[in-house]
């Protein structure tokens, strides 16, 4: 069967059915993309048809490509990967990790699903209480977006116990949709001992919960004396911050860095204990362990699960039953087997299987022949995926100017608003700024490459993703051509009059589309502010514009790109609000919920460790804490089991409305905050990225502090910063007031005339 996207070569004038058809992040690196990898192997196998869609959830917070696993599946035609939003029908759909169903489910195409399942793949809560879900809103955005209700499906005992309560009995499955494995796969011939002493090891990501919480408990479980050998797979990098650092008698290797199998082929015994706080839902580790022949070692809570595929120990016990097993090989042969006959009877493909032909039946039982495609008129496809349960949702969280759906009477003038980049806001936000403000005389449409569409959504717009080739791992000559066949296949379907491209790179397929639809107007959004000599070729695509737009830049006197000197519309500076939808201070520190009566510095400097002082924001936040500020850090910055008390995690868009809650925004100077930061009036510490390809933040920085507008540094320690905040406090507000009597107006205004103007001549033509 050959590699298929669905969409890109398919037509969406027909539905495409499945037998299954699975919903996930696919960017997921672990446990969660390695199940949805083995499901689609085992239905391939047992004859039914698997399609899949990504959904851009909340727990992948960086640009990764679909993970590798699943990407091969595709590529070797076992699953089909729908890209467009054409109509699907499925036999079943199932939702991989609730918290991708609770807020990402308004990127789905339209779906006729017989049954809805949600795989509960975790508890909802961390060890820290920090929810990642709630049953309830969950089951709620699948009413919505799916109009039916779903089932639900624990993926272990642990996870049924944390959700049971919450979750209507009558949808609860009876079985647990247990992780499965190909038991032939993983076995591993074990003819003698791996050492002459016994060899553990572990295999799981580096997060603290993955591990025990105390030191004593990981020397009860993980020698650090040389008595055994230990073997790490993933990291040990919580276990190192308990114990002061790696023990050297222990072996570590990344994550990743050999396969699981080949690494398992060389232990005696898994032993894998946690945090005692945290639900581990399933364990796939321990089932790849478990396959492989090893002996297993757990905290007795995994019975439940495993029954006597595994031994269970109390942590102090843990030695004395491994030096018991290892002094009796007839033993330990015994136990190894049991787990191979549990394993392959309750996870193996058969089990699958079964659970499958249970709910929908054979291969093909309902959704008829994949040959014999059924129009969309036979099913009801007039719901919006991103329509009224988007409006009514942002509508009720306030975002800002969202007072109508923005849905247009037949025959409106449509901008069709392209934004590139694959995980930044940037280009996308600023295309925001412009469809906000086009009126009711026109009708915009988002096709953007920013794994953070969806926010889109909350302004009542219509959207979709388009995988860049970094989030695809495909080359770029060949995503070219992806590119090409799907914006043909949207402007098929959305018919737009005007083409607005927000990048500095435009790509090469847009001359190819430019000739075969040559009534469509093409307008660049370019930002300046490029740094000196680069991207010189870049400029000349101007010539495949018929308008080329310069969103402006408070820093616009000290630009040194290609772009300073080119012809083009130069506008003021753009930012997706004006000065006047700034919440005032209590407003704002009500909506984040931070305290009234503290001072509070914002920090926005990327990753980082708020206990590493090396780091920008551990710096950052030493500093603060220095002069009494409490610091804000947002949710894509920080792990919450980092949150101290005179810390506080923020998460909004757009968080430039409520900047009043802080007494200081210490931001990189990219365009958005940049410009966001002068405009909106807080006190502001510019740190450049320096790391930049293209944009000149240094430029920006070193403007705005020639101006006495803002201070900056490039030196990000706590002897650095110190006195710059707390001149901040001192006279902030007014240094940023000359930057506001300076501000020449929201150039998303006439930007928005300009892109209206030329989609009404084009429709008119």
């Amino acid at each position: 069967m050959p590699a298929r996207t669905i969409g890109v070569q398919g037509k969406s004038s027909h539905v495409t059915d499945f037998d299954v058809l699975i919903t996930s992040d696919l960017r997921f690196p672990g446990g969660t993309s390695h199940s949805i990898a083995e499901e689609i192997t085992a239905q391939t196998r047992a004859g039914y048809r698997t399609g899949l869609v990504h959904l851009n959830g909340p727990l992948v917070e960086k640009l990764r490509p679909v993970n590798p696993l699943i990407r091969r599946l595709v590529l070797d035609g076992s699953a089909d990967l729908l890209v467009d939003r054409g109509p699907v029908r499925t036999s079943v759909l199932v939702i991989r990790h609730p918290a991708v169903a609770q807020t990402a489910l308004a990127q789905l195409p339209p779906i006729k699903a017989r049954h809805v399942v949600v795989v509960a793949n975790a508890g909802p809560r961390d060890i820290d209480g920090r929810e990642h879900y709630h049953p309830q809103h969950v089951d709620q955005s699948v009413r919505e977006h799916l109009g039916q209700d779903p089932f639900w499906a624990p993926i272990g005992p642990l996870v049924r116990d944390a959700i049971s309560s919450q979750v209507p009995a009558e949808r609860m499955l009876t079985d647990d949709w247990v992780n499965i494995i190909d038991v032939d796969a993983w076995a591993v011939q074990r003819t003698s001992w791996a050492s002459d002493r016994p060899v553990i090891g572990r295999h799981s990501r580096p997060s603290p919960q993955k591990w025990p919480a105390d030191a004593d408990t990981i020397r009860k479980v993980y020698p650090v004396d040389g008595s055994w050998d230990v073997r790490i797979l993933g990291g040990a990098e919580p276990a190192a911050v308990l114990l002061g650092s790696v023990p050297e008698r222990w072996q570590v290797k990344p994550f990743g860095a050999v396969p699981p199998k080949e690494f398992l082929a060389d232990l005696d015994f898994f032993v894998y204990y946690h945090d005692s706080r945290w639900v581990e839902a399933f364990g796939r580790t321990i089932l790849e362990a478990m396959a492989s022949g090893a002996v297993v070692v757990l905290p007795p809570h995994f019975r439940a699960l495993f029954d006597d595929g595994a031994q269970y120990a109390e942590p102090d016990q843990v030695r004395d039953l491994v030096n018991k097993l290892r002094s009796d090989r007839s033993a330990y042969i015994e136990q190894a087997e049991r787990a191979s006959t549990l394993v392959r009877a309750r996870f193996g493909y058969e089990a699958h299987d079964r659970r499958l032909r249970d709910l929908i039946g054979p291969p093909g039982a309902t959704t008829g022949s994949p040959a014999d495609p059924v129009q969309i008129a036979d099913i009801d496809l007039e719901v919006d995926a991103n329509g009224a349960a988007e409006l009514r949702r942002a509508e009720s969280s306030g975002a800002p100017g969202l007072v109508r759906s923005t849905r247009r009477p037949e025959g409106t003038p449509r901008v069709l608003l392209m934004s590139s980049n694959g995980a930044g806001m940037g280009h996308l936000t600023r295309l925001l700024a412009y469809a906000r403000r086009l009126g009711e005389e026109v009708e915009p449409y988002f096709l953007s490459l920013s794994q953070a569409v969806a926010v889109v959504g909350r302004y009542g717009f219509r959207y979709e993703y388009l995988p860049s080739s970094g989030a695809l791992a495909m080359p770029p000559s060949v995503w070219q051509e992806l590119f090409v066949s799907r914006v043909r296949e949207v402007f098929t379907r959305v018919r737009p009059d005007v083409v607005v491209f927000d990048g500095t790179w435009p790509y090469n397929g847009i001359p190819q589309l430019r000739d075969e639809f040559d009534s469509i107007a093409w307008v660049w959004s370019r930002r300046g502010m490029w740094r000196r000599g680069k991207n010189t070729e870049q400029v000349r695509k101007r010539e495949w514009f018929d308008q080329v737009i310069e969103p402006g830049d408070f820093a616009f006197d000290y630009d040194v790109g290609a772009t300073r000197t080119d012809p083009s519309e130069r506008i003021g500076p753009v930012t997706l609000l004006d000065r006047t939808e700034l919440q005032d201070r209590a407003a704002a520190r009500a909506a984040l919920g931070l305290p009234a009566d503290r001072r509070l510095g914002l920090i926005s400097l990327g990753a980082g460790n708020i206990n590493d002082t090396s780091s920008d924001i551990g710096a950052t936040t030493a500093a603060m804490r220095t002069i009494g500020l409490d610091a804000c850090i947002t949710r894509t910055q920080i792990a919450a089991s980092d949150v101290h008390d005179d810390v506080h995690v923020v998460h909004d868009y757009p968080l430039a409305r409520r900047y009043a809650a802080f007494d200081v925004v210490v931001s990189a100077s990219g365009y958005n905050s940049f410009q966001e930061v002068l405009r909106m009036g807080v006190p502001n510490l510019l740190v450049p990225n320096p790391q930049t390809a293209l944009d000149d933040q240094e430029g920006r920085a070193r403007f705005a502090s020639d101006r006495g507008w803002s201070h900056s540094t490039v030196q990000v320690n706590e002897d650095t910063m110190v006195p710059l905040l707390q001149d901040l406090l001192d006279r902030g507000q007014d240094m940023v007031a000359g930057a506001q009597q300076h501000d020449p107006g929201n150039g998303a205004e006439p930007a928005a005339q300009i892109i209206a103007g030329l989609a009404h001549r084009r429709q008119s033509v």
